[in-house]
């Protein structure tokens, strides 16, 4: 199967949703956020099911769904930060998705975690047990090399706007291939 879906991937608040969304309009495709799909089929916040059923559980429930997703065409989806921790996501990602990689400095991320209401516990629980700034530099350490692995191509959004990472995004994908 060729590849016919584009999959966002990157650290929270690196613009996956936002971007992704946008995306999806300008290409005339279907947007999927992974997070907000989990988030209904659990009926509750993925706050609350990691407290209830932990992370391994959520982890478990996502790559399902990644599953389900590259069976589809023509969509667009934005990935929860950790789905590259399992090496048989990112094979599927690899396969059945062109990976866009979202990049950020730590300081944009926490800028943007502090700055978004929708960064509330209730929708983005903490990943570990260290401070914030302590969790994004331990976290992105730890996954830069399987952003690296998975993605087609990168994208900084530090200083651009939705509107611009997209034009960028579509510019570069019309260089590649047809996506």
């Amino acid at each position: 199967m060729e590849k016919s879906n584009i999959a966002l991937i990157g650290f929270r608040a690196t613009g996956k949703s936002s971007i992704g969304e946008r995306l999806a309009q300008v290409l005339q495709r279907q947007f999927v956020d992974m997070d907000s799909e989990l988030t209904k089929a659990f009926g509750q916040s993925i706050h609350n099911w990691v407290r209830g059923h932990g992370w391994e559980s959520f982890r478990y429930a996502e790559s399902e769904l990644l599953k389900e997703l590259a069976g589809c065409r023509q969509l667009v989806i934005a990935t929860g930060g950790g789905v590259i921790g399992s090496e048989g996501n990112r094979t599927l990602l690899k396969k059945y998705f062109y990976v866009i990689w979202l990049k950020a400095t730590p300081e944009t991320i926490r800028s943007r975690l502090l700055d978004d209401r929708r960064t509330t516990h209730v929708n983005r629980p903490p990943l570990t047990d260290l401070p914030l700034e302590d969790e994004i530099d331990h976290l992105l350490r730890e996954r830069l090399p399987l952003y690296e692995e998975s993605a087609d191509v990168s994208f900084a959004t530090d200083n651009a706007s939705v509107e611009e990472v997209t034009e960028q995004i579509v510019e570069g994908m019309g260089q590649c291939k047809d996506g």
